[in-house]
């Protein structure tokens, strides 16, 4: 189980905000079935490579289809092999 941090930032918009870009974004994170944690930056998801690499995929299309002309997609992944990561394991001390 990888844990990864996607964030992603629609350009060629009208305004600076932002939120009607990415409310859909994050109507797919919740539908994928993988924990996740919506944090002020960006989101922290946890599943296969499979998994998140698919959900990267599908919040691509979405933000497009929500009317960005551009988007940048910000993907940081950690996969251990040799022990179980989660979320809550990785800010534990």
């Amino acid at each position: 189980m990888a844990v990864a941090e996607l964030c992603l930032f629609p350009l060629g918009t009208e305004s600076p905000s932002v939120g009607a870009y990415l409310k859909p974004v994050i109507k797919v994170i919740e539908e994928s079935g993988l924990r996740y944690r919506l944090c002020p930056m960006g989101t922290v998801v946890e599943g296969s490579i499979d998994e998140i690499l698919e959900l990267v995929k599908e919040c691509h299309e979405a933000i497009l289809k929500a009317g960005a002309k551009r988007v940048v997609i910000s993907l940081r992944i950690d996969d251990r092999t040799d022990k179980a990561l989660t979320i809550e394991g990785k800010v534990k001390f």
